[in-house]
């Protein structure tokens, strides 16, 4: 239990200091409505700091008056990155970021040191703990399995390796005894893109889609809907996307300006003739990014090499992880996209490319990394 320490005066209010278990954690609360020592009120943070103990304000926490406790440097901060601690409520995840609730019956339970539960959740007391149903969120690599919802309708023109694609993201999972995951392919009218529907999916996998499949799709009942439930899973449940190919040629019509411009950061625009020989390099920027983790550098292929409408490198948040050696066009990246990741790669027009192991490596490290998994 806190001990109660002596009261102490602010501009007329009572405010009273706590000591908090062996960490000696300082937390001060106020009368609500009080005024902070700076004159601000009480239900935004002070902009003063304050201390206890005579230690500087650099070795406590400051407390934040709306009623969260910034952790970032202190004993109780998660391993996989600083989060904010609300006094009560449920659980969220913010990309490697982690909000741990200290409300409900279990506001005592101790940080794990692996940073992160299976689905991104974090223990903290009560229901609000509950990891989002095969999310990727959390501070850290997690484990376990989860589902992959395959998008691939074609309304335009429709890839032959469409087939090979799915098969390939399906023996990936299977391959993995650690991380196994499973696939449904999505039918054309993407019924499943509601709250509800997504809500057990942790992965959005785009095998070569084209045309307005969302914003202009007649078998699409709610063309909004869907759209905002995409946006939501990956923005605010933590969730994943990845894709290969025209996954950059859908919905590039700024129909689904999300999709187009913060997710995909860049549109395809033209591309060079399918079997085109070329040589694949790791952008010595981002090198050691876990997506080329066991890549070779440089790697001598064929593909029908897509030139986007604009680099994604430019727009916040993107990191290119492969280019092109001849031009340095790029050609495959990934984002933190609010509380979720994307991987894309502009490879996979031809069959032959998904029996290509580069390249199926490349696609399962992408899947990896977007979901928080380690191969």
């Amino acid at each position: 239990m806190p001990s109660l320490a002596q009261p102490i005066s602010l501009k007329g209010r009572t405010m009273r200091t706590y000591m908090i278990g062996a960490a000696a954690t300082c937390v001060v609360l106020a009368v609500l409505g009080a005024a902070c020592s700076d004159g601000s009120q009480v239900g935004g943070p002070c902009a003063a700091s304050t201390s206890c103990g005579g230690s500087s304000s650099a070795g406590t926490s400051p407390i934040n008056m709306a009623g969260t406790t910034p952790v970032a440097g202190t004993a109780n901060t998660p391993p996989g990155g600083s989060g904010n601690v609300p006094m009560a409520g449920s659980a969220t995840t913010m990309g490697g970021d982690t909000t741990i609730p200290m409300g409900g019956s279990g506001g005592g339970s101790v940080i794990p040191p692996t940073g992160g539960m299976p689905g991104g959740g974090m223990p903290g007391g009560g229901s609000g703990g509950t990891p989002p149903a095969g999310g990727s969120g959390g501070g850290g690599a997690v484990s376990g399995p989860f589902k992959v919802l395959i998008i691939s309708t074609a309304l335009e023109f429709a890839h032959d390796s469409i087939p090979d694609c799915q098969q390939m993201v399906s023996d990936l999972g299977k391959a993995d005894a650690a991380n196994p995951w499973t696939t449904k392919i999505e039918g054309d009218d993407l019924a499943d893109f509601t709250a509800t529907g997504l809500a057990d999916y942790g992965l959005i996998f785009s095998c070569s889609p084209t045309g307005r499949v969302f914003s202009g799709n007649p078998k699409v009942k709610d063309p909004k809907g869907a759209m905002t439930a995409f946006q939501t899973f990956i923005e605010t449940d933590g969730k994943a996307f990845a894709g290969v190919h025209s996954a950059s040629d859908f919905e590039k019509t700024n129909g689904f300006p999300w999709f187009t411009n913060t997710l995909m950061g860049a549109y395809f625009d033209t591309h060079d003739n399918d079997g085109t020989s070329g040589s694949v390099v790791s952008d010595m920027t981002n090198k050691d990014h876990p997506v080329l983790a066991g890549l070779s550098a440089t790697l001598s292929s064929q593909d029908e090499w897509y030139k986007m409408n604009r680099d994604p490198g430019s727009q916040p948040g993107f990191k290119i992880l492969q280019r092109l050696a001849a031009d340095q066009r790029p050609l495959t990246w990934v984002k933190d996209v609010g509380k979720g990741r994307m991987f894309y790669t502009v490879r996979g027009h031809n069959k032959a490319r998904f029996k290509e192991e580069p390249f199926r490596n490349v696609v399962k490290n992408g899947i990896y990394w977007v979901m928080r998994r380690t191969g």
